[in-house]
């Protein structure tokens, strides 16, 4: 079984960011305006990442900013190749045509929805 959180290819670019809210692994979080990362919320706009590690306010934790990783899908289904936007509670809808700024990245599987999948943090062609 495939969990959210898991980095699925060597070329992911992984780094260190600072959480300002309570993170779980595979949340797909974004930059707030205070300079810290929070799980996203419907409509958010990136930059964007996948938290590796759990953290709450201030905890520093490592990410995906770039690359292949497993993200859960909201309750609707993901097509493959579809780009993908935050969606509710920290995971990811397939785009809609207005989602300027709000995508995530690609996906990489098609999603049932509610399922753990991947996408392509950053790939948004």
């Amino acid at each position: 079984m495939t969990n959210a959180g898991e980095i699925k290819g060597i070329e992911a670019v992984v780094t260190t960011l600072t959480v300002g809210a309570t993170t779980a692994v595979g949340d797909v979080i974004h930059l707030e305006a205070d300079g810290k990362y929070d799980p996203v919320a419907d409509a958010d706009k990136g930059k964007f990442a996948v938290a590796l590690d759990a953290g709450t306010d201030g905890t520093v934790i490592r990410a995906v900013i770039w690359g292949r990783v497993t993200v859960t899908a909201t309750a609707a289904a993901i097509k493959k190749g579809a780009l993908v936007m935050a969606g509710d509670t920290a995971k990811v809808a397939a785009s809609d045509a207005g989602a300027v700024g709000e995508v995530v990245g690609t996906a990489m599987e098609g999603f049932a929805s509610g399922a753990v999948g991947t996408i392509w943090v950053g790939l948004g062609n």
